[in-house]
C-alpha cells in the first residue's frame, strides 16, 4: 500500500477491514457506478443514435494513418457514459479471508503492464511529454490509469529505450475478453501538439509477455504487458532502515514473478537524483507503483505465491534480490550500504463485482458499432 498522510485518500485502495464487510463485498454481483448519465430505458433506437453520435465526436482524422481512427474506447453504448470517469474498485480482500465466495468471484486472468517506450518520434529526442495512458477492463471500463502527467511535469524521453514513469494500475486488471489501453499523449513545445492518440487492445491469449504497438500522430508507441493466471494482488512497501545520513536511494527497484526474466519498474531513483524524496518519517521509498499482479499455482503445481524485489545500483548490477513467500508479509535484506526492510499486503483480485449497468451497455451497441475497427 502507498504510504503518506492520513487523508492522502487519492493514494490508497479501499481497504475492506472486517470479515463482515468482506463477505459483503463479495456477497454483491454489481455496485453503483454512478452510472445515471442518461435513462438506459428509453427506446433501443435512442440509445443507439446516442452512441452514434457520441463516436463521432472520438473518431479524428490521423495523420500517421492518413485515416480516420478511434481515439477512445467504444465497445459499449456510450451514450451519457463518462469515459473519463476514474475506476473506483479497488483491492480485493486480503488471501488470508479465503471463503467459498473468493473462489467464486477470483479472476482467472489479470495482467502487469511491464513497460511503455517512445520507440519511434517523429520530433526526435529528447520530448518533453504529458497526459493520460489508461487501461480498461471489463469490471466498469472506467479509467485505470498508468500514465499521468500535467503540462506543468512532463516526462522527458531521451531515447528509444526509455519508458515512461508508470504510476498504476492500482488494481489488479481483468481479462476475460478484451483488454484496452488507452493513449493521449501531448509533446510539450510552442505549440504544443498531438503526439500519441488511439486505443490498442488485446484479448491476452498468450502467457508470454505481449507486445503491441501504436503509430499514430507523431510516434510509434510500444506497450508491453503480461498476462497471469489465477493471480492475486502482492501491494510492496520498501522502507530504508539503516544507511548513509540524509541520502536517499539512489538506484532501482523492480519486481518480478515467476519469470524471473521479465522484471517491472517500481523506482527509479536517478529520476529523482539528489532530491531525497521519501514518504513520511518512516523512510518508506517513495515507489512511483507498488501493486504486482502474481500468479497462483494450480493444484498439481509445486509452486509458491511469491513476489521477488530486486534492488539495482545502476543497468549493469547485479543487484539484489529478495523473495517473499506468501503468507510472509516482511523481508530484511542489506544492499550496499543500505539496510532494506520489503512489506508486502497479499489481496485477492476478484471479477466480481462489476458497475451495475455495464453489461446492459455491452448489449446496447449498434451492429455495426460491435466491433470497432481502431487501426483506421
Amino acid at each position: 500500500m502507498w504510504r503518506g498522510g492520513d487523508n492522502d485518500d487519492s493514494r490508497h485502495h479501499r481497504r475492506i477491514p472486517r470479515l463482515v464487510d468482506i463477505e459483503a463485498y463479495i456477497s454483491e454481483l454489481y455496485y453503483s457506478d454512478d452510472d445515471d448519465e442518461v435513462d438506459l430505458e428509453q427506446p433501443r433506437s435512442e440509445l443507439e443514435a446516442l452512441h452514434i453520435a457520441r463516436c463521432d465526436s472520438i473518431i479524428q482524422y490521423d495523420p500517421k494513418k492518413d485515416a480516420r481512427v478511434f481515439t477512445r474506447v467504444c465497445n459499449i453504448n456510450l451514450a451519457g457514459f463518462d469515459l473519463d470517469r476514474e475506476s473506483k474498485v479497488g483491492l480485493g480482500p486480503p488471501l488470508k479471508y479465503d471463503t467459498p465466495e473468493t473462489l467464486r468471484f477470483g479472476a482467472q486472468k489479470s495482467a502487469n503492464v511491464i513497460s511503455v517506450k517512445v520507440i519511434e518520434s517523429d520530433r526526435g529526442y529528447p520530448v518533453s511529454l504529458y497526459g493520460t495512458v489508461v487501461a480498461r477492463d471489463i469490471i466498469d471500463f472506467r479509467c485505470i490509469y498508468l500514465f499521468r502527467r500535467e503540462r506543468e511535469d512532463p516526462q522527458i524521453i531521451n531515447s528509444a529505450e526509455d519508458m515512461l514513469t508508470l504510476t498504476g494500475p492500482r488494481r489488479g486488471l481483468i481479462i476475460s475478453d478484451f483488454i484496452y489501453f488507452e493513449f493521449d499523449l501531448k509533446v510539450k513545445g510552442d505549440p504544443d501538439d498531438d503526439f500519441s492518440k488511439g486505443v490498442i487492445e488485446d484479448r491476452g491469449f498468450d502467457n508470454e509477455p505481449i507486445t503491441i504497438d501504436l503509430p499514430s500522430w507523431l510516434s510509434t508507441m510500444e506497450l508491453v504487458f503480461q498476462p497471469v493466471e489465477l493471480p492475486v494482488a502482492a501491494s510492496l512497501q520498501v522502507n530504508i532502515l539503516n544507511g548513509p545520513p540524509n541520502a536517499p536511494f539512489i538506484g532501482k527497484i523492480s519486481a518480478c514473478t515467476r519469470n524471473t526474466e521479465t522484471h517491472i519498474i517500481l523506482y527509479d531513483g536517478r529520476a529523482t537524483k539528489g532530491s531525497g524524496r521519501l514518504l513520511g518519517d518512516d523512510g518508506s521509498i517513495l515507489l512511483s507503483r507498488n501493486m504486482v499482479v502474481v500468479p497462483t499455482p494450480r493444484w498439481y503445481e509445486e509452486e509458491e505465491i511469491l513476489v521477488h524485489v530486486c534492488f539495482f545500483d545502476d543497468d549493469e548490477d547485479e543487484g539484489t534480490q529478495v523473495s517473499v513467500l506468501h503468507p510472509d508479509q516482511e523481508h530484511v535484506c542489506t544492499h550496499g550500504s543500505h539496510e532494506l526492510q520489503v512489506k508486502v499486503e497479499w489481496n485477492f483480485i476478484l471479477s466480481r463485482p462489476r458497475a451495475k449497468h455495464i453489461e446492459t451497455r455491452a448489449f446496447l451497441l449498434p451492429p455495426f458499432y460491435t466491433c470497432p475497427n481502431y487501426d483506421g
